[in-house]
């Protein structure tokens, strides 16, 4: 296996060239990690160049449909999924957002979402306030000791009214990968399906 070179990585990031930041390691994720020189500049040609409704009859317009397009091909490839199984927005909290306004209209008062107490807000508000719309909402607790979800505690939230159990793939704060194959199986056991947060493992 070839070593990571890490120089030749770094070299692709402005932000370690930055004399502001000079000495300082950062320890986020993709909420809010700087990006590599080939993002910033696929922006800057994308607001400076291709700033139109796409597929419209002229060329500019031809060319950022076909970026567009191009950038659900790869993203879809890297996840191995269908395009049509993505969906591009402005935010993570907006995204769920939307998405647990269109969930809601599959759920009935009384049904039940549990979300967990290590979720980023963007993977739990949303879905809390379900709750005043007559949908219970259950909280999956950490353990206090240790920080992390356990899946003995979801076992004991769960029964045949949860419709849905949102967890994060990866805490924000602590760096906990959770076992979303075995979380997203206990789901599946009872009925419901899961929304999980991946942006701290991207």
């Amino acid at each position: 296996m070839t070593a990571l070179d890490v120089n030749f990585v770094r070299a692709q990031f402005p932000a370690f060239a930055e004399p502001s930041l000079d000495g300082q390691a950062f320890f986020e994720n993709a909420g809010g990690s700087y990006t590599c020189g080939q993002v910033i500049d696929r922006l800057h040609r994308f607001y400076t160049q291709r700033k139109v409704q796409p597929y419209g009859s002229y060329a500019v317009s031809q060319l950022g449909g076909a970026e567009m397009d191009e950038a659900r091909t790869r993203l879809a490839a890297m996840m191995n999924v269908e395009t049509d199984e993505l969906s591009f927005g402005p935010s993570t909290s907006q995204n769920t957002y939307v998405l647990a306004h269109a969930f809601a209209e599959t759920l009935s008062p009384g049904d039940v979402v549990i979300v967990t107490d290590q979720d980023h807000e963007a993977n739990s508000g949303a879905w809390r306030r379900l709750e005043a719309r007559g949908m219970e909402v259950r909280e999956w607790q950490i353990n206090d000791e240790t920080g992390q979800l356990e899946t003995e505690t979801l076992a004991g939230l769960l029964d045949e009214k949860v419709k849905l159990v949102c967890f994060p793939h990866c805490s924000n704060i602590i760096g906990q990968e959770n076992p979303v194959p075995e979380i997203v199986a206990m789901a599946h056991a009872v009925g419901a399906v899961t929304c999980v947060d991946g942006v701290s493992m991207a």
